[in-house]
């Protein structure tokens, strides 16, 4: 009976490891995705940062209103002070002899008593002071530098030229008129004369006009003796109308609203150096 037992276990161990053998097969490998399987389609997310678009136009906006506020009325209107002229501008010629001069005459104002006094004090300042003897010829033409509502500014550039002379002379001359009374505006009227005086002095804060004269060169020629004093050189500038017998030291207008002067120099830097100043009026 043991034996028999032994012989039926057996059996049964042998059956067990054959079903076992028989359902054996190789492992799957893990699954594996990627994070592009696992994650969804992405979307293009756009973030809006409003603060910094607010405070983007909020700069705009007071630039503008700067650029607003730091606008510069120009001196040729400013000097009105709100009693606005208005004018217009005609050519009149005067010829006599070997002289040929055109000059500016205004037109179209309301008071004609001032337009008439205007008239006849532009003429005689370009055409009264020219010496005729020995002379050639003389020829003047003119150039409108501002036309403001208060002011107008002229600029006259001309040669003349004398017997037995070895060449032309260029000659400038300008008007500064206050358009309400009438009356001539000098350099010491409406600038800054100390100022005027340092950027001389320092060679700094205008530019030389005239082709081929450099700015050293100027400077030099100015500070080796030319103007021993400039303050007092300058307060002697431009045509007075009322004192019309008088020879200005130098000629001053104003053009872009800046100012400009016109000094005399040497005939090898053209008679006049003109030079106009960077800040505005």
């Amino acid at each position: 009976m043991k034996k028999y037992m032994k012989y039926l276990g057996m059996m049964v161990m042998i059956g067990l490891m054959a079903a076992g053998c028989g359902n054996s097969r190789e492992p799957e490998p893990p699954l594996t995705l990627s994070f592009d399987d696992i994650l969804p389609e992405p979307t293009q997310v756009i973030v809006r940062d409003e603060q910094s678009t607010v405070q983007e136009e909020h700069t705009e906006q007071a630039e503008s209103v700067t650029e607003e506020e730091t606008e510069i009325t120009p001196f040729a209107d400013r000097i009105a002070d709100g009693q606005d002229v208005v004018y217009s501008i005609e050519t009149s010629v005067y010829e006599e002899d070997k002289v040929s001069v055109e000059y500016p005459q205004l037109a179209g104002m309301a008071d004609g008593e001032v337009q008439n006094q205007i008239n006849e004090n532009i003429k005689k300042a370009v055409t009264g002071s020219i010496v005729t003897e020995n002379l050639s010829s003389y020829e003047m033409r003119y150039e409108t530098a501002s036309k403001g509502s208060g002011m107008v500014s002229f600029i006259f550039r001309g040669t003349e030229y004398y017997e037995n002379s070895a060449h032309p002379n260029n000659v400038v001359k300008t008007l500064n008129i206050e358009l309400r009374t009438g009356k001539s505006i000098r350099l010491k009227d409406y600038s800054d004369i100390a100022d005027v005086v340092r950027c001389l002095e320092l060679a700094d804060g205008y530019s030389v006009e005239n082709d081929g004269v450099d700015m050293a060169d100027f400077s030099a020629f100015l500070n080796n003796g030319s103007v021993t004093d400039y303050a007092m050189t300058l307060l002697d500038f431009d045509i007075d109308f009322e004192n019309l017998g008088l020879i200005p030291a130098g000629y001053s207008a104003v053009r872009d609203n800046h100012l400009i002067l016109f000094i005399e120099a040497e005939h090898a830097m053209g008679d006049y150096v003109e030079i106009a100043f960077d800040k505005n009026l």
